[in-house]
């Protein structure tokens, strides 16, 4: 893949809000075929019997296997993880497009949900994917995390519990401090954005509160903000107390000096979700933030595939050596 050079935002996508929208607008963008690849489920090995669903391209040349790992609602068929996934089947890459424990396309296979706390799914899925053909074994596996799913994978970069095998991370516009994140999601300019993930979150994890207490039921209904969603069923499903306490211990940027692997953070100046992180490049941690690019959008010129996707394969090769 060329390096890429600055972003530049690409016309029409010309403000922050057009950038994070252009994913789920109507539209023909470049990416793979949502039911492409191999279907395979990975156990998981905690003894609830959950597994997660994934989708496997196999890889024609000696690369890292990459792990798409989508954010808050997403899956494997999110359009941003098809793009990403285009760009390295392409370069003949292994790419598997991983759905997060309880995610529609695994909802049948899994009886709890994704949230902040479940590093571990990551790691098995490492060690499950690793298993999927020797070649990965000898290049090893690169996680490029969207959103939460970036979150999720710099929590396993922290980790002890961390594969071997993961050489490298890759985020894009992950949510490092929740409780700041809460807050702005929460601002007024982002009530429609709100509603609309509130809307997906209560029809994703039906299956854990539908038939359960009514306390639960009324307050999934009433919520307003995703804090209060979190409040009533994310962070109870976690193990926590409350809301405050789920964001307080799974903010990755709480251990930020953890980080064992290259790490790349991608972000734009303008995410109108998540504001830019406040991190310092040290170690193995670069940073990357962009004029412009909206929310896991940075539609940029000179390309139809995001522009993190050139950027997160520059860092890539420079790990290599």
């Amino acid at each position: 893949m060329t390096p890429p050079a600055p972003f530049r935002r690409r016309w029409p996508w010309v403000t922050a809000d057009l950038q994070t929208l252009r994913n789920v607008l109507p539209g023909r963008l470049a990416g793979v075929p949502a039911d492409s690849g191999q279907r395979i489920e990975i156990p998981l090995s905690d003894g609830s019997g959950d597994r997660l669903v994934a989708r496997y391209h196999p890889g024609r040349a000696p690369a890292p296997a990459v792990i798409l790992v989508p954010g808050l609602t997403g899956c494997d068929a999110s359009r941003h993880v098809l793009q990403a996934a285009d760009a390295w089947v392409a370069e003949g890459a292994p790419v598997v497009r991983l759905n997060l424990r309880g995610s529609p396309p695994g909802r049948s296979v899994a009886k709890g949900h994704y949230h902040m706390d479940r590093v571990q799914d990551l790691a098995d899925a490492c060690l499950a994917v690793a298993d999927l053909d020797p070649a990965i074994r000898r290049q090893g596996i690169v996680i490029v995390g969207f959103s939460l799913g970036g979150a999720l994978a710099l929590r396993l970069a922290q980790a002890p519990s961390r594969p071997e095998i993961v050489k490298a991370v890759v985020t894009v516009s992950a949510p490092l401090d929740l409780p700041a994140t809460a807050e702005r999601i929460a601002r007024p300019r982002n009530r429609l954005y709100e509603r609309w993930l509130l809307g997906r979150l209560r029809q994703e994890t039906a299956p854990l509160w539908r038939n359960g207490p009514a306390a639960v039921r009324a307050a999934v209904q009433g919520a307003r903000h995703i804090r209060d969603f979190d409040d009533a069923l994310t962070a109870k499903e976690a193990g926590f107390r409350d809301a405050a306490d789920y964001y307080a211990s799974c903010s990755p940027i709480r251990c930020m000096e953890r980080l064992a692997v290259p790490t790349l953070i991608i972000h734009a100046d303008d995410d109108p979700w998540v504001s830019p992180p406040s991190v310092v490049e040290r170690g193995p941690l670069r940073v990357a933030v962009t004029r412009g690019g909206g929310h896991v959008g940075f539609h940029g010129r000179g390309s139809r595939i995001p522009w993190y996707v050139g950027a997160a394969a520059r860092f890539v090769q420079s790990c290599q050596g």
